[in-house]
Protein backbone atom coordinates (compact mmCIF):
# COMPACT_ATOMS: atom_id res chain seq x y z
CA UNK A 1 0.00 0.00 0.00
CA UNK A 2 2.86 2.28 0.87
CA UNK A 3 4.30 1.82 -2.43
CA UNK A 4 0.98 2.25 -4.44
CA UNK A 5 1.02 5.30 -2.54
CA UNK A 6 4.58 6.83 -3.40
CA UNK A 7 4.16 5.43 -6.75
CA UNK A 8 1.25 8.14 -7.69
CA UNK A 9 2.12 11.37 -9.22
CA UNK A 10 1.97 14.02 -6.62
CA UNK A 11 1.19 16.75 -8.79
CA UNK A 12 -1.36 15.15 -12.08
CA UNK A 13 -2.47 17.02 -14.76
CA UNK A 14 -6.24 17.53 -13.55
CA UNK A 15 -4.33 19.07 -10.34
CA UNK A 16 -2.44 21.51 -12.40
CA UNK A 17 -5.74 22.31 -14.34
CA UNK A 18 -6.76 23.28 -11.04
CA UNK A 19 -4.83 25.75 -9.95
CA UNK A 20 -3.64 26.94 -13.56
CA UNK A 21 -5.12 30.44 -12.75
CA UNK A 22 -2.59 30.54 -9.80
CA UNK A 23 0.15 28.97 -11.99
CA UNK A 24 -0.49 31.67 -14.54
CA UNK A 25 -0.14 34.82 -11.75
CA UNK A 26 3.07 33.06 -10.85
CA UNK A 27 4.33 32.41 -13.70
CA UNK A 28 3.63 36.16 -14.72
CA UNK A 29 5.65 37.06 -12.35
CA UNK A 30 8.58 35.43 -13.25
CA UNK A 31 8.12 37.15 -16.81
CA UNK A 32 7.68 40.77 -15.14
CA UNK A 33 11.20 40.30 -13.49
CA UNK A 34 12.12 39.22 -16.81
CA UNK A 35 10.70 42.14 -18.69
CA UNK A 36 11.51 45.17 -16.18
CA UNK A 37 15.37 43.91 -16.43
CA UNK A 38 14.98 44.02 -20.26
CA UNK A 39 13.25 46.76 -20.72
CA UNK A 40 11.63 49.29 -18.03
CA UNK A 41 8.65 51.19 -19.15
CA UNK A 42 5.46 52.15 -17.29
CA UNK A 43 3.42 51.35 -20.16
CA UNK A 44 4.73 47.73 -20.96
CA UNK A 45 4.31 46.52 -17.43
CA UNK A 46 0.64 47.78 -17.09
CA UNK A 47 -0.16 46.00 -20.14
CA UNK A 48 1.65 42.86 -19.45
CA UNK A 49 -0.35 43.30 -15.86
CA UNK A 50 -3.77 43.71 -17.16
CA UNK A 51 -2.70 40.38 -19.54
CA UNK A 52 -1.74 38.49 -17.26
CA UNK A 53 -4.42 39.16 -14.43
CA UNK A 54 -7.03 39.24 -17.46
CA UNK A 55 -5.78 35.73 -18.93
CA UNK A 56 -5.81 34.06 -14.76
CA UNK A 57 -9.87 35.52 -15.06
CA UNK A 58 -10.34 33.32 -17.80
CA UNK A 59 -9.32 30.50 -16.84
CA UNK A 60 -10.68 30.68 -13.38
CA UNK A 61 -14.06 31.50 -14.62
CA UNK A 62 -13.67 28.18 -16.31
CA UNK A 63 -13.62 26.44 -13.80
CA UNK A 64 -16.66 27.18 -11.76
CA UNK A 65 -18.39 24.54 -13.04
CA UNK A 66 -15.98 21.96 -12.11
CA UNK A 67 -15.71 19.28 -9.15
CA UNK A 68 -13.71 19.96 -6.23
CA UNK A 69 -10.18 18.87 -6.63
CA UNK A 70 -7.99 18.12 -3.51
CA UNK A 71 -4.02 19.22 -4.98
CA UNK A 72 -1.95 17.32 -2.82
CA UNK A 73 -2.46 18.13 0.72
CA UNK A 74 -1.89 21.79 0.67
CA UNK A 75 -4.52 22.87 -1.48
CA UNK A 76 -8.58 22.25 -2.38
CA UNK A 77 -10.14 23.74 -5.33
CA UNK A 78 -13.62 24.07 -5.03
CA UNK A 79 -16.72 26.30 -6.62
CA UNK A 80 -16.61 28.16 -3.56
CA UNK A 81 -12.85 29.02 -3.66
CA UNK A 82 -12.87 29.15 -7.29
CA UNK A 83 -15.77 32.33 -6.98
CA UNK A 84 -13.50 33.99 -4.67
CA UNK A 85 -10.67 34.14 -6.58
CA UNK A 86 -12.92 35.30 -8.98
CA UNK A 87 -13.60 38.62 -7.17
CA UNK A 88 -9.82 38.45 -5.96
CA UNK A 89 -9.13 39.09 -9.97
CA UNK A 90 -11.70 41.30 -10.70
CA UNK A 91 -10.68 43.53 -7.86
CA UNK A 92 -7.39 43.30 -8.81
CA UNK A 93 -7.94 44.53 -12.30
CA UNK A 94 -9.95 47.79 -11.56
CA UNK A 95 -6.87 48.48 -8.86
CA UNK A 96 -4.90 48.02 -12.16
CA UNK A 97 -6.84 50.53 -13.68
CA UNK A 98 -7.13 53.15 -10.83
CA UNK A 99 -3.41 52.58 -9.71
CA UNK A 100 -2.09 53.62 -13.62
CA UNK A 101 -3.85 56.85 -13.55
CA UNK A 102 -2.53 57.51 -10.36
CA UNK A 103 0.85 56.77 -10.74
CA UNK A 104 1.70 58.28 -14.30
CA UNK A 105 1.15 61.78 -12.55
CA UNK A 106 4.95 60.82 -11.57
CA UNK A 107 8.03 60.85 -13.72
CA UNK A 108 9.46 57.61 -12.29
CA UNK A 109 8.99 54.46 -14.12
CA UNK A 110 6.55 51.87 -11.17
CA UNK A 111 7.74 48.33 -12.15
CA UNK A 112 7.81 47.20 -8.82
CA UNK A 113 4.19 48.20 -8.01
CA UNK A 114 2.91 46.06 -10.18
CA UNK A 115 5.30 42.98 -9.04
CA UNK A 116 3.76 43.55 -5.78
CA UNK A 117 -0.03 43.92 -6.94
CA UNK A 118 0.30 40.46 -8.97
CA UNK A 119 2.25 38.80 -5.57
CA UNK A 120 -0.79 40.09 -3.07
CA UNK A 121 -3.11 38.93 -5.78
CA UNK A 122 -0.84 35.06 -5.72
CA UNK A 123 -0.72 35.61 -1.76
CA UNK A 124 -4.50 35.65 -2.17
CA UNK A 125 -5.15 32.85 -4.59
CA UNK A 126 -3.50 30.53 -2.15
CA UNK A 127 -5.05 31.82 0.93
CA UNK A 128 -8.36 30.89 -0.95
CA UNK A 129 -7.77 27.47 -1.92
CA UNK A 130 -5.46 26.78 1.02
CA UNK A 131 -6.60 23.17 3.16
CA UNK A 132 -3.30 23.11 5.11
CA UNK A 133 -2.11 25.57 7.84
CA UNK A 134 1.23 25.45 5.93
CA UNK A 135 -0.25 26.54 2.49
CA UNK A 136 -2.63 29.60 4.49
CA UNK A 137 0.92 31.30 6.30
CA UNK A 138 2.63 30.86 3.05
CA UNK A 139 -0.41 33.23 1.27
CA UNK A 140 -0.81 35.35 4.66
CA UNK A 141 2.85 36.12 4.27
CA UNK A 142 3.06 36.76 0.39
CA UNK A 143 -0.27 38.80 0.90
CA UNK A 144 0.75 40.74 3.50
CA UNK A 145 4.51 41.36 2.83
CA UNK A 146 3.56 42.89 -0.52
CA UNK A 147 0.59 45.14 0.67
CA UNK A 148 3.14 46.44 3.10
CA UNK A 149 5.10 47.49 0.43
CA UNK A 150 2.29 49.14 -1.66
CA UNK A 151 1.03 50.74 1.38
CA UNK A 152 4.27 52.65 1.71
CA UNK A 153 4.87 53.16 -1.76
CA UNK A 154 3.89 56.72 -2.34
CA UNK A 155 7.26 58.37 -0.77
CA UNK A 156 5.86 61.86 -2.02
CA UNK A 157 2.47 61.53 0.65
CA UNK A 158 3.34 63.25 4.14
CA UNK A 159 1.78 59.88 5.42
CA UNK A 160 3.55 57.38 3.57
CA UNK A 161 6.14 56.50 6.36
CA UNK A 162 3.55 56.12 9.01
CA UNK A 163 1.29 54.66 7.73
CA UNK A 164 3.49 52.20 5.75
CA UNK A 165 5.36 51.34 9.52
CA UNK A 166 1.94 51.03 11.32
CA UNK A 167 1.35 48.36 8.69
CA UNK A 168 4.65 46.44 8.97
CA UNK A 169 4.09 46.10 13.10
CA UNK A 170 0.59 45.07 13.18
CA UNK A 171 0.95 42.54 10.42
CA UNK A 172 4.29 41.31 12.00
CA UNK A 173 2.62 41.49 14.87
CA UNK A 174 -0.64 39.44 13.32
CA UNK A 175 1.89 37.01 11.83
CA UNK A 176 3.55 36.36 14.75
CA UNK A 177 0.40 35.71 16.67
CA UNK A 178 -0.46 33.20 13.89
CA UNK A 179 2.50 31.32 13.92
CA UNK A 180 2.17 30.63 17.60
CA UNK A 181 -1.59 29.65 17.41
CA UNK A 182 -0.72 27.26 15.07
CA UNK A 183 2.14 26.06 17.02
CA UNK A 184 0.37 25.09 19.63
CA UNK A 185 -2.43 23.71 17.86
CA UNK A 186 -0.21 21.51 16.37
CA UNK A 187 1.10 20.40 19.45
CA UNK A 188 -2.37 19.16 20.49
CA UNK A 189 -3.44 17.16 17.56
CA UNK A 190 -0.36 16.89 15.71
CA UNK A 191 -1.32 17.71 12.13
CA UNK A 192 -1.26 20.88 10.11
CA UNK A 193 -4.15 19.72 7.72
CA UNK A 194 -7.75 21.55 7.88
CA UNK A 195 -9.49 17.86 8.07
CA UNK A 196 -6.99 16.63 10.90
CA UNK A 197 -9.33 15.54 13.86
CA UNK A 198 -8.45 16.33 17.63
CA UNK A 199 -8.11 12.99 19.31
CA UNK A 200 -10.12 13.15 22.32
CA UNK A 201 -7.91 11.24 24.53
CA UNK A 202 -5.51 14.06 24.03
CA UNK A 203 -7.72 16.30 24.15
CA UNK A 204 -9.51 16.02 27.80
CA UNK A 205 -5.96 15.26 29.43
CA UNK A 206 -5.19 17.80 31.87
CA UNK A 207 -4.02 21.05 30.46
CA UNK A 208 -4.22 19.91 26.76
CA UNK A 209 -7.98 21.20 26.39
CA UNK A 210 -6.88 25.14 27.70
CA UNK A 211 -3.58 25.13 25.84
CA UNK A 212 -5.70 23.87 22.45
CA UNK A 213 -8.21 26.76 22.97
CA UNK A 214 -5.17 29.50 23.18
CA UNK A 215 -4.04 28.46 20.19
CA UNK A 216 -6.94 28.68 18.58
CA UNK A 217 -7.78 32.36 20.37
CA UNK A 218 -4.13 32.97 18.90
CA UNK A 219 -4.72 31.91 15.52
CA UNK A 220 -8.42 33.85 14.96
CA UNK A 221 -6.73 36.66 16.34
CA UNK A 222 -3.67 37.00 13.47
CA UNK A 223 -6.70 36.72 11.04
CA UNK A 224 -8.80 39.50 12.66
CA UNK A 225 -5.76 41.55 12.26
CA UNK A 226 -6.26 41.20 8.65
CA UNK A 227 -9.76 41.43 8.56
CA UNK A 228 -10.24 44.58 10.98
CA UNK A 229 -12.25 43.02 13.14
CA UNK A 230 -12.57 45.11 16.58
CA UNK A 231 -10.92 45.03 18.83
CA UNK A 232 -8.23 44.43 16.54
CA UNK A 233 -9.12 46.97 14.28
CA UNK A 234 -7.22 50.27 15.24
CA UNK A 235 -4.46 50.34 12.56
CA UNK A 236 -7.45 50.59 9.96
CA UNK A 237 -8.14 53.99 9.98
CA UNK A 238 -4.96 55.46 10.08
CA UNK A 239 -3.93 52.63 7.06
CA UNK A 240 -7.01 53.58 4.83
CA UNK A 241 -6.28 57.16 5.16
CA UNK A 242 -2.29 56.89 4.68
CA UNK A 243 -2.42 54.88 1.77
CA UNK A 244 -2.74 55.52 -1.68
CA UNK A 245 -6.57 55.26 -2.67
CA UNK A 246 -5.82 52.22 -5.17
CA UNK A 247 -4.01 50.27 -2.57
CA UNK A 248 -6.82 50.80 0.37
CA UNK A 249 -9.08 49.34 -2.51
CA UNK A 250 -6.93 46.46 -2.31
CA UNK A 251 -7.03 46.16 1.47
CA UNK A 252 -10.80 46.73 0.97
CA UNK A 253 -11.59 43.87 -1.27
CA UNK A 254 -9.06 41.24 -1.93
CA UNK A 255 -7.76 41.36 1.46
CA UNK A 256 -10.73 40.91 3.17
CA UNK A 257 -12.44 38.09 0.70
CA UNK A 258 -9.13 36.12 1.14
CA UNK A 259 -9.28 36.23 4.60
CA UNK A 260 -12.32 35.63 5.53
CA UNK A 261 -12.76 32.69 3.36
CA UNK A 262 -9.75 30.66 4.71
CA UNK A 263 -11.12 31.41 8.62
CA UNK A 264 -14.34 30.04 7.10
CA UNK A 265 -13.14 26.91 5.57
CA UNK A 266 -10.41 26.32 8.52
CA UNK A 267 -13.19 26.93 10.83
CA UNK A 268 -15.77 24.40 9.50
CA UNK A 269 -13.66 21.86 8.38
CA UNK A 270 -11.83 21.89 11.82
CA UNK A 271 -15.14 22.21 13.98
CA UNK A 272 -14.01 24.73 16.18
CA UNK A 273 -17.58 26.12 16.51
CA UNK A 274 -18.10 23.05 18.71
CA UNK A 275 -16.30 24.35 20.93
CA UNK A 276 -18.15 27.00 23.43
CA UNK A 277 -15.44 28.87 24.42
CA UNK A 278 -14.53 29.98 21.02
CA UNK A 279 -18.27 30.75 19.74
CA UNK A 280 -18.17 33.08 22.57
CA UNK A 281 -14.84 34.69 21.39
CA UNK A 282 -16.30 35.31 18.35
CA UNK A 283 -19.77 36.46 18.88
CA UNK A 284 -17.84 39.13 22.04
CA UNK A 285 -15.88 40.04 18.31
CA UNK A 286 -19.09 40.31 16.30
CA UNK A 287 -21.16 42.48 18.99
CA UNK A 288 -18.17 44.85 19.28
CA UNK A 289 -17.16 44.96 15.81
CA UNK A 290 -20.73 45.68 14.87
CA UNK A 291 -21.64 48.61 17.49
CA UNK A 292 -18.19 50.27 17.35
CA UNK A 293 -17.32 50.23 13.80
CA UNK A 294 -20.93 52.21 13.19
CA UNK A 295 -20.50 54.46 15.89
CA UNK A 296 -16.96 55.15 15.17
CA UNK A 297 -17.85 55.97 11.58
CA UNK A 298 -21.14 58.51 12.58
CA UNK A 299 -18.11 61.46 13.67
CA UNK A 300 -15.73 60.82 10.81
CA UNK A 301 -15.28 63.97 8.41
CA UNK A 302 -12.61 61.93 5.90
CA UNK A 303 -13.99 59.57 3.89
CA UNK A 304 -11.80 57.26 3.91
CA UNK A 305 -11.64 57.19 7.76
CA UNK A 306 -15.16 56.37 7.65
CA UNK A 307 -14.93 53.69 4.47
CA UNK A 308 -12.59 51.89 7.77
CA UNK A 309 -14.89 52.27 10.29
CA UNK A 310 -17.83 50.92 7.94
CA UNK A 311 -15.51 47.51 6.80
CA UNK A 312 -15.30 47.20 10.61
CA UNK A 313 -18.82 46.28 11.18
CA UNK A 314 -19.21 44.81 8.13
CA UNK A 315 -17.23 42.57 9.29
CA UNK A 316 -18.69 42.08 12.08
CA UNK A 317 -22.22 41.61 10.01
CA UNK A 318 -20.16 38.45 8.08
CA UNK A 319 -19.14 36.78 11.71
CA UNK A 320 -22.69 36.46 12.90
CA UNK A 321 -22.66 33.48 9.15
CA UNK A 322 -20.00 31.63 10.99
CA UNK A 323 -21.52 31.47 14.55
CA UNK A 324 -25.12 30.43 13.68
CA UNK A 325 -23.56 27.76 10.88
CA UNK A 326 -24.35 24.22 11.63
CA UNK A 327 -23.65 20.73 9.46
CA UNK A 328 -26.96 20.83 8.16
CA UNK A 329 -26.81 24.46 6.92
CA UNK A 330 -22.80 24.44 5.29
CA UNK A 331 -23.83 25.19 1.79
CA UNK A 332 -26.13 27.93 3.42
CA UNK A 333 -23.30 29.37 5.20
CA UNK A 334 -21.23 29.59 2.07
CA UNK A 335 -23.77 31.46 0.06
CA UNK A 336 -24.46 33.72 2.48
CA UNK A 337 -20.77 34.84 2.56
CA UNK A 338 -20.02 34.63 -0.55
CA UNK A 339 -22.98 36.65 -1.97
CA UNK A 340 -22.13 38.96 0.81
CA UNK A 341 -18.65 38.98 -0.30
CA UNK A 342 -19.86 40.06 -3.69
CA UNK A 343 -21.76 42.95 -2.82
CA UNK A 344 -19.32 44.08 -0.06
CA UNK A 345 -16.59 44.02 -3.25
CA UNK A 346 -18.77 45.19 -5.49
CA UNK A 347 -20.07 48.21 -3.05
CA UNK A 348 -16.34 49.18 -2.30
CA UNK A 349 -14.82 48.85 -5.71
CA UNK A 350 -17.47 51.03 -6.77
CA UNK A 351 -17.02 54.02 -4.49
CA UNK A 352 -13.33 54.06 -4.77
CA UNK A 353 -13.21 54.14 -8.29
CA UNK A 354 -15.47 58.03 -7.53
CA UNK A 355 -12.49 58.45 -5.01
CA UNK A 356 -9.79 57.95 -7.28
CA UNK A 357 -11.18 60.09 -9.72
CA UNK A 358 -12.06 62.92 -7.42
CA UNK A 359 -8.34 62.68 -5.92
CA UNK A 360 -6.82 62.29 -9.63
CA UNK A 361 -7.27 66.30 -11.22
CA UNK A 362 -4.86 65.08 -14.27
CA UNK A 363 -1.41 64.37 -15.00
CA UNK A 364 0.15 67.68 -14.36
CA UNK A 365 -1.48 68.82 -11.19
CA UNK A 366 -0.47 67.20 -7.64
CA UNK A 367 -2.80 64.22 -6.24
CA UNK A 368 -5.15 65.13 -3.42
CA UNK A 369 -4.28 63.16 -0.67
CA UNK A 370 -7.09 63.82 1.56
CA UNK A 371 -10.64 64.03 0.75
CA UNK A 372 -13.58 64.99 3.03
CA UNK A 373 -17.57 64.56 2.87
CA UNK A 374 -17.32 68.02 1.52
CA UNK A 375 -15.99 66.67 -1.66
CA UNK A 376 -18.60 64.85 -2.74
CA UNK A 377 -20.74 67.93 -2.55
CA UNK A 378 -22.97 68.09 -6.01
CA UNK A 379 -21.18 65.38 -7.37
CA UNK A 380 -24.62 64.04 -8.85
CA UNK A 381 -24.72 67.28 -10.91
CA UNK A 382 -21.74 68.54 -12.09
CA UNK A 383 -20.89 64.18 -13.16
CA UNK A 384 -24.06 62.37 -13.07
CA UNK A 385 -22.86 58.94 -13.79
CA UNK A 386 -20.42 59.37 -11.12
CA UNK A 387 -23.02 60.96 -9.05
CA UNK A 388 -24.93 57.22 -9.76
CA UNK A 389 -22.50 55.10 -8.64
CA UNK A 390 -21.38 56.76 -5.64
CA UNK A 391 -24.92 56.50 -4.35
CA UNK A 392 -25.53 52.78 -5.69
CA UNK A 393 -22.17 51.95 -3.79
CA UNK A 394 -23.36 53.58 -0.45
CA UNK A 395 -27.33 52.24 -0.38
CA UNK A 396 -25.75 48.86 -1.26
CA UNK A 397 -23.25 49.13 2.38
CA UNK A 398 -26.31 50.44 3.86
CA UNK A 399 -28.35 47.50 2.81
CA UNK A 400 -31.17 49.42 0.82
CA UNK A 401 -33.58 46.98 -0.84
CA UNK A 402 -32.63 46.31 -4.93
CA UNK A 403 -29.38 46.61 -3.87
CA UNK A 404 -27.08 43.72 -3.49
CA UNK A 405 -26.25 44.88 -0.21
CA UNK A 406 -29.99 44.18 0.88
CA UNK A 407 -29.80 40.23 -0.48
CA UNK A 408 -26.57 39.94 1.70
CA UNK A 409 -28.04 40.75 4.79
CA UNK A 410 -31.57 39.18 4.23
CA UNK A 411 -29.14 35.87 3.91
CA UNK A 412 -27.63 36.89 7.29
CA UNK A 413 -30.71 37.43 8.71
CA UNK A 414 -32.45 34.43 7.43
CA UNK A 415 -29.77 32.39 8.88
CA UNK A 416 -29.71 33.98 12.15
CA UNK A 417 -33.22 33.50 12.16
CA UNK A 418 -32.94 29.64 11.84
CA UNK A 419 -30.87 29.53 14.43
CA UNK A 420 -32.67 31.80 17.27
CA UNK A 421 -29.86 34.43 17.65
CA UNK A 422 -32.20 36.98 18.15
CA UNK A 423 -30.24 38.95 20.28
CA UNK A 424 -27.10 38.90 17.19
CA UNK A 425 -29.97 39.78 14.90
CA UNK A 426 -31.00 43.18 17.27
CA UNK A 427 -27.56 44.06 17.12
CA UNK A 428 -27.24 43.67 13.61
CA UNK A 429 -30.41 45.70 13.34
CA UNK A 430 -28.98 48.47 15.28
CA UNK A 431 -25.71 48.89 13.58
CA UNK A 432 -28.00 48.74 10.38
CA UNK A 433 -30.20 51.81 11.55
CA UNK A 434 -26.51 53.46 12.88
CA UNK A 435 -25.18 53.10 9.52
CA UNK A 436 -28.14 55.12 7.94
CA UNK A 437 -27.14 58.04 9.98
CA UNK A 438 -23.71 58.74 7.96
CA UNK A 439 -24.41 56.62 4.90
CA UNK A 440 -28.04 58.70 3.98
CA UNK A 441 -25.96 62.23 4.74
CA UNK A 442 -22.90 61.42 1.96
CA UNK A 443 -26.02 60.56 -0.13
CA UNK A 444 -27.78 64.32 0.52
CA UNK A 445 -24.21 65.34 -0.13
CA UNK A 446 -24.06 63.86 -3.40
CA UNK A 447 -27.64 65.33 -4.47
CA UNK A 448 -26.99 69.21 -2.74
CA UNK A 449 -26.67 72.53 -4.15
CA UNK A 450 -25.12 72.43 -7.52
CA UNK A 451 -23.66 75.84 -6.93
CA UNK A 452 -21.67 74.36 -4.37
CA UNK A 453 -17.93 74.33 -5.26
CA UNK A 454 -16.86 72.19 -8.07
CA UNK A 455 -15.01 69.22 -7.18
CA UNK A 456 -11.73 68.21 -8.86
CA UNK A 457 -12.81 65.78 -10.73
CA UNK A 458 -14.24 68.72 -13.14
CA UNK A 459 -11.83 70.31 -15.21
CA UNK A 460 -11.84 72.88 -16.96
CA UNK A 461 -15.09 74.68 -16.87
CA UNK A 462 -17.98 74.02 -14.86
CA UNK A 463 -19.97 71.79 -17.99
CA UNK A 464 -17.09 69.59 -19.02
CA UNK A 465 -15.89 67.01 -17.59
CA UNK A 466 -13.09 64.87 -18.70
CA UNK A 467 -11.98 61.34 -18.28
CA UNK A 468 -10.54 58.40 -19.80
CA UNK A 469 -12.87 56.31 -21.93
CA UNK A 470 -11.56 53.15 -19.85
CA UNK A 471 -12.64 54.75 -16.59
CA UNK A 472 -16.32 55.66 -18.34
CA UNK A 473 -16.32 52.43 -19.13
CA UNK A 474 -15.57 51.11 -15.86
CA UNK A 475 -18.05 53.38 -13.99
CA UNK A 476 -21.03 52.37 -16.34
CA UNK A 477 -19.77 48.86 -15.90
CA UNK A 478 -20.41 48.87 -12.36
CA UNK A 479 -23.70 50.82 -12.45
CA UNK A 480 -24.55 48.20 -14.52
CA UNK A 481 -23.56 45.75 -12.35
CA UNK A 482 -24.85 47.27 -9.06
CA UNK A 483 -28.42 47.50 -10.94
CA UNK A 484 -28.73 44.16 -12.15
CA UNK A 485 -27.13 41.89 -9.32
CA UNK A 486 -29.43 43.72 -6.88
CA UNK A 487 -32.50 43.27 -8.97
CA UNK A 488 -31.48 39.44 -9.98
CA UNK A 489 -29.45 38.11 -7.03
CA UNK A 490 -30.00 34.70 -8.72
CA UNK A 491 -27.75 35.08 -10.97
CA UNK A 492 -25.33 35.39 -8.25
CA UNK A 493 -26.55 32.38 -6.37
CA UNK A 494 -26.61 30.47 -9.39
CA UNK A 495 -22.80 30.88 -9.78
CA UNK A 496 -22.15 30.39 -6.08
CA UNK A 497 -23.51 27.03 -6.21
CA UNK A 498 -22.64 25.89 -9.74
Amino acid sequence: MLIADISQPLLTTAMAGAILPQLIIAFGITLALLLVAWKRSQRTIVLFTFFILFVSLIANVSLLTSQAIQVTQLLKVDGYSTFAFSLILISAIVALRMSHSFLKAHIEVHDEYYLLLLLMVLGAGILVTSDHFASLFLGFELLSISLVGLVGYHRDSQYSVESGFKYLVLSATASSFMLLGIAFIYSVTGDLSFNGSIPSEIYHQQGLGGFFQLGLLLFVSGIAFKLSIAPFHFWTPDVYQGAPTPVTLLMATISKVAMFVVLLKCIIAQHYLLLENFQVFLMSFAVISMLLGNVMALKQQNLKRLLAYSSIAHMGYLLIVIIVTSEQSLAFTWQSSLFYLAAYTVANLSIFIIIALIQQTNSNTNYQEDISLNDLQGLFWHAPSYGLLMILGLLSLAGIPLTMGFIGKFYILSQATIAHAWWLIAILIIGSGIGLAYYLPLIFKVFADPQAPIVPLVRGNSNEISSHIIEKILVYSFITLGLVFGIFPEVINQLISS
